[in-house]
């Protein structure tokens, strides 16, 4: 699992990086399958004026903010 670089204020995305990857990466590695599916469609709502509409298309470079905590 990759996870892009911390950026001022947000996440730098890197080659092969995915909602998925990061979610998983900022839920920490006691986190499961089921956590991780639930919190990587809260990344993509953050950020979905940077991404587009479709989830599964980060390009390197993108500078994401974490989603607000529920």
């Amino acid at each position: 699992m990759t996870f892009g670089h911390p950026a001022e204020a947000g996440i730098v995305v890197k080659p092969g990086d995915t909602l998925w990857s990061i979610a998983a990466a900022s839920l920490g590695p006691l986190a499961t399958d089921v956590d991780i599916a639930l919190h990587w469609p809260s990344w993509y709502s953050a950020n979905r004026r940077i991404i587009g509409d479709d989830p599964s298309t980060l390009r390197a470079g993108q500078v994401l903010q974490p989603p607000t905590p529920s």
